[in-house]
């Protein structure tokens, strides 16, 4: 079973330039289902199949044992425009 902080720390370790990484645990503490915020100029010039193989890839382990997985991927520049 994973936690919110494992995901997110992992997300922080292993994908480049991260900004800010939200991680929300939709199966209420049992690790099962996330919701996954990850904002990084990584993702400039991708699109968002690209985006989510980097989040993939950097998870890859623990989605194998993860039953629901949701990945919004943004630049800065975009995140910037939907948090006001």
């Amino acid at each position: 079973m994973f936690t919110e902080a494992d995901l997110r720390t992992k997300i922080e370790q292993t994908v480049p330039r991260v900004y800010n990484v939200i991680v929300t645990d939709l199966s209420y503490g049992c690790g099962q289902s996330f919701d996954v915020v990850v904002v990084s100029d990584e993702f400039a010039q991708k699109n968002k199949i690209q985006r989510s193989r980097i989040v993939n890839a950097a998870l890859k382990e623990e989605l194998k044992s993860i039953h629901a997985f949701s990945c919004k991927c943004y630049t800065e520049e975009e995140w910037s425009k939907i948090v006001v």
